[in-house]
């Protein structure tokens, strides 16, 4: 079998094997296929431009000696002469002329062509002509220069291969049109100076583009390596928590997207790191609670399962008095234990939120002096002296009495707890803004350290020193008054110093038919 370590290199492996690097680029990635984009449409358009260029300078070329030759037919012609009597050229000045221009120039050919372009003679020998006409608009286009040049016409001894040339009219003596002298520029076998140049500007051409494309790559690739830089950090920072560095941050240099895109990362960063603090928290917590609920239930259980026992093998020996205690001792755990399952199934159902309050109209000074005289027994039995402070004309109230009288009870005994003898707990209702009145329960108890007091209502915290650790509670007391007073829309408040007391405080919205009376 492989061991874990085997396996974690594998997949590490496994992980790095599926993109290739190559330098700081890696097959695949965003920034490999941005430069290979750019590469091909350098390229391509590189190839584009040297074949245009390719073409425009033989264009040059061929325009270059269509001009140099622009008269070299009108000045043939001169030198025929058509015969009066036959209205034709004589075959022999011809063929001196042919003769006399195939010596000077080997790579012209001379055509006589007639009105709508068929050969009549020509220079050339009958078995290299494939043609018998060629194109006569090309012809009047030359003569009339009615296009720019080069101007292309049809070589008889290659038709698919046009060519430069020179032309004009051969006028009879009637000055009319008697035929046209067409004269093909250059030949298949190009080795004049004009071929020569035309390879020395390609090879000039290609190796300008060359070093220009060299240049171009290497800047677009620094481009682009620029332009993705900060998407690299992101990703990288992305691999550090996968990692489990939650604390990684991306430092954008650029104010683009990729800026934005770098602040989302950090703000989800950044909540993730929260979330993942809150869960270690939480999950601290709940350990916590376990233990305390575990010990808390333990108790009074391992108490009852006690008495139970002695009473059960025990119970002819005890007298009536013992036995009454020992069942005292049982209920009083009983309660303890159902107090306890019920403020844990409470806060469950509020942070569930299956917990909905039913409002109504009620006064919240007489749920307050209630309150007061229920609990004002245990009060005395600490010398604590209960007190209220209940402002004149106190509108009604409109909210949930079951639950506001839970808070209320939560609240005060706690100050009765965690006050000594022969101090005082105050209860006090008044007004506060317009359509709200407000509620405290105040004390002279030991108080709450500052470091405690920003957590007293978090859920499941306990403290050696927050208020509400007591002697077999879990003191979800507070945790369960802020969830009842955040269903109202309300927030429980609460200031403290040590030695001097404690002051829990909230507010309440009046009935609708007060508010609309105000």
């Amino acid at each position: 079998m492989m061991s874990s370590s085997s396996k974690q290199n594998n997949k590490k492996g496994n992980r790095s094997g599926d993109r290739i690097r190559w330098g700081n680029i890696r097959w695949g990635s965003l920034r490999f296929r941005l430069s290979l984009v750019f590469a091909v449409l350098l390229l391509s358009v590189s190839t584009v431009y040297f074949y245009l260029m390719s073409t425009s300078s033989a264009d040059y070329l061929a325009e270059m000696m269509q001009k140099r030759n622009i008269d070299l037919a009108a000045s043939i012609a001169k030198e025929l002469k058509i015969d009066s009597a036959t209205n034709e050229i004589p075959g022999e000045e011809l063929e001196d002329l042919f003769h006399a221009a195939m010596i000077i120039n080997p790579n012209i050919k001379l055509y006589m062509v007639g009105h709508k372009g068929e050969i009549l003679t020509a220079s050339a020998n009958p078995g290299e002509i494939k043609v018998k006409e060629i194109d006569v608009d090309q012809i009047e286009a030359f003569i009339h220069q009615t296009d720019s040049m080069p101007i292309y016409g049809d070589d008889p001894r290659f038709p698919k291969e046009p060519r430069v040339f020179s032309a004009t009219q051969l006028l009879s003596q009637d000055g009319s049109l008697h035929c046209y002298l067409y004269i093909t520029l250059g030949s298949e076998h190009e080795t004049d100076a004009a071929s020569i140049r035309h390879s020395y500007i390609l090879m000039v051409l290609g190796r300008a583009l060359l070093v220009a494309l060299a240049v171009a790559l290497i800047i677009g690739l620094l481009v682009v390596f620029w332009l993705t830089r900060d998407l690299n950090k992101v990703a990288e920072a992305v691999r550090q928590m996968e990692q489990g560095d939650y604390s990684v941050r991306v430092q954008a240099s650029s104010s683009d997207e990729l800026n934005d895109l770098a602040v989302a990362f950090n703000t989800m960063a950044s909540k993730i790191h929260a979330a993942m603090n809150q869960l270690k928290q939480n999950d601290k917590l709940r350990r916590e609670l376990i233990a305390n609920v575990s010990h808390d239930l333990r108790t009074p259980l391992a108490s009852v399962e006690g008495y139970v026992e002695t009473i059960l093998h025990k119970n002819h020996l005890l007298s009536e008095s013992e036995r009454q205690g020992y069942l005292k001792t049982i209920l009083k755990n009983t309660r303890r234990l159902t107090r306890l399952v019920a403020d844990l199934f409470a806060l469950s159902k509020l942070e569930a939120r299956q917990t909905q309050p039913h409002p109504e109209t009620f006064s919240l000074v007489e749920l307050a002096h209630d309150i007061l005289l229920q609990l004002t027994p245990k009060a005395e039995k600490k010398q604590i002296t209960l007190k209220s402070d209940f402002a004149k004309d106190i509108p009604l109230a409109y909210a949930d009495v079951s639950l506001i009288a839970r808070v209320l009870q939560n609240l005060m005994e706690n100050a009765i707890q965690y006050t000594p003898e022969q101090g005082d707990v105050t209860v006090a209702v008044n007004k506060a803004k317009k359509n709200e009145v407000q509620i405290s329960v105040s004390d002279t108890g030991i108080g709450i350290a500052e470091e405690d007091l920003n957590h007293i209502f978090d859920r499941f915290y306990r403290s050696s020193s927050v208020r509400t650790k007591t002697k077999g509670g879990l003191g979800l007391g507070l945790a369960i008054a802020k969830k009842v007073v955040e269903l109202h829309e309300s927030e429980l408040q609460a200031e403290s110093e040590l030695g001097e007391g404690t002051t829990f405080w909230f507010t309440l919205p009046v009935s609708e038919e007060v508010a609309v009376l105000n």
